[in-house]
């Protein structure tokens, strides 16, 4: 059973804008603000700037070929099932851990009145053993409305995109009406941490989390209307929405502090109730009414956001179990054209997240690293396609495809190197723990089961891995301090474009070029 194009253009733009305002805009200000101070705002712009670069190459892509789970299947396509799997493999552990995190966003909001739900560890907000009961209803209940279908599942988001613009909107107007201390920006300076504090801020304080969540466009290709149109106006419609949305939010929130807030520093940036930033912040304002209109729109918005993305992973596990890295049961479509049974894994294997990663911080830094990892499918791609099969992509420029997928690896390799060490070194132990999966399916796999693993032309994985590894352990970033501020960026550079033109080099091969489009024919065929 095949999935049905039942989503119009201004659903997908909903579904777009429903996976980017989430958690984000109640939480990300507060952080960005504490690594960052006032320049956090750039932080906010350069996200945008970023992901507009990014986001380019997988409107391409989707027109091009508008499948389900493109995150998952792009690569396997254009560089074989190593690489293809290599970064499937992180790519759906990322985006699986998206519904965990918005309900620990809930919970954070919800602690302010129910504080048995969590309790400060380290200065952070980490779950307790009622909590983590919360949060495993929280995600049956989101399970139990993506199986009834896209359609309702579609019908619902854009009533919740609505609430979940308007109440964000209405914030930003009130405390600029009501409270905007304009001295705040400069009484210790408008950038206090610098321009490292300020790219700090992309992947730890949560700033490229709010703005990479796009995926539902992507990944819900197949199920859209009219895709080469819808997608590229839902996915730029987003970004650019949301980059507007969040940079004027972090505005508003940074004059309606108190100087005493900050006095000690923005790195000690602290007031009553900052469990839930704005909240707290509203309430010395008096105006108790709306702060419990916020509580309501805390629940509203993380979950409307891990329902989406709950639909979207469920296409990633379909997309998956197509490529014959997960078992092929979890294709299997309801009557309601919902992937059920894979959305059930997915949310099992959300839970154990919980264990590693309790807190919301947490569980961000981690989850942008392996993002953009992931969103390295979409340049990395994109070219390999386009020599193989430039009849699908006659419409675009070579050179201006080639100049912005060099420029989008180089984003997402200095996001993932931004996060630092101390995060890199986990996502580095997920791969490990992929490629002991992927042996073990190759060894165990009966001999008519074994898929060609096209090493040949997939081995440049490999020194990438080990690369954004070694660089990021001898770097400023949680490092050892041997590469120092400003010549990560040249020494990142040449890294990006040594790996780029390998990989083209080994996909560019005559075996390699009719590998490609031999699978892309049996898929559109």
């Amino acid at each position: 059973m095949a999935f049905k194009r039942s989503i119009g253009r201004y659903a997908i733009l909903f579904a777009a804008i429903g996976g980017m305002v989430g958690s984000g805009w109640l939480l990300t200000p507060f952080s960005a603000a504490k690594i960052a101070g006032p320049a956090a705002i750039i932080s906010w712009l350069l996200a945008g700037i970023f992901m507009l670069f990014i986001a380019y190459t997988f409107i391409v892509l989707t027109r091009a070929l508008p499948i389900a789970g493109g995150t998952v299947r792009f690569l396997q396509l254009s560089h074989g099932h190593f690489v293809g799997f290599t970064f499937s493999w992180i790519a759906w552990l990322a985006w699986i851990s998206v519904t965990p995190i918005e309900v620990l966003a809930v919970l954070q909001y919800t602690t302010n009145w129910l504080p048995g739900l969590m309790h400060k560890v380290n200065g952070s907000d980490e779950l307790t053993l009622q909590g983590f009961e919360f949060a495993v209803v929280l995600m049956v209940v989101m399970y139990l409305i993506n199986i009834g279908g896209i359609k309702i599942l579609s019908r619902a988001n854009n009533i919740v995109v609505f609430f979940k613009l308007a109440i964000p909107i209405a914030t930003l107007f009130l405390l600029f009406l009501l409270r905007f201390h304009g001295e705040n920006f400069y009484a210790q300076g408008f950038m206090p941490m610098g321009i490292k504090g300020i790219l700090a801020a992309l992947p730890t304080a949560g700033v490229i989390y709010a703005m990479i969540g796009f995926n539902p466009a992507v990944q819900l290709a197949a199920e859209v209307k009219n895709p080469d149109k819808s997608i590229g106006f839902a996915i730029v419609g987003a970004i650019l929405t949301c980059m507007i949305l969040y940079t004027v939010l972090q505005i508003v929130f940074i004059g309606a502090l108190q100087p005493n807030n900050f006095v000690s520093g923005w790195a000690n940036l602290s007031f009553v109730g900052d469990s839930g930033p704005f909240a707290g912040i509203i309430m010395t304002l008096g105006l108790v009414w709306y702060v419990k209109l916020l509580y309501v729109d805390a629940v509203v918005s993380p979950l409307g956001t891990g329902m989406i993305q709950a639909a979207a992973t469920g296409r990633l596990t379909y997309g998956m179990a197509q490529n014959h890295y997960l078992p092929k049961f979890l294709m299997q479509l309801n009557p309601k054209q919902s992937p059920a049974i894979a959305l059930a894994f997915n949310i099992i294997i959300g839970f154990l997240f919980f264990l590693p990663f309790p807190s919301w911080q947490k569980m961000v830094g981690f989850l942008v690293s392996c993002l953009s990892i992931g969103y390295v499918v979409g340049p990395m791609s994109l070219l390999t396609i386009q020599n193989a099969m430039p009849e699908r992509l006659s419409q675009y420029s070579a050179r201006r495809l080639k100049l912005v997928s060099l420029v989008a690896f180089y984003v997402c390799n200095l996001i993932i190197f931004w996060s630092g060490w101390g995060v890199i070194y986990k996502v580095m132990i997920a791969f490990a723990i992929g490629y002991v999966m992927l042996s073990c399916y190759t060894i165990f796999s009966h001999e008519e089961k074994k898929i060609n693993m096209d090493f040949a032309h997939g081995w440049w994985v490999l020194p990438y891995i080990v690369g954004l590894g070694t660089i990021s352990y001898l770097s400023s970033y949680g490092g050892n301090n041997l590469i120092h501020f400003g010549w990560d960026f040249v020494i990142m550079a040449v890294f990006t474009l040594i790996i780029f033109y390998l990989a083209q080099h080994l996909s560019g091969k005559p075996n390699a070029i009719a590998a490609t489009q031999d699978k892309v024919n049996a898929l559109i065929e």
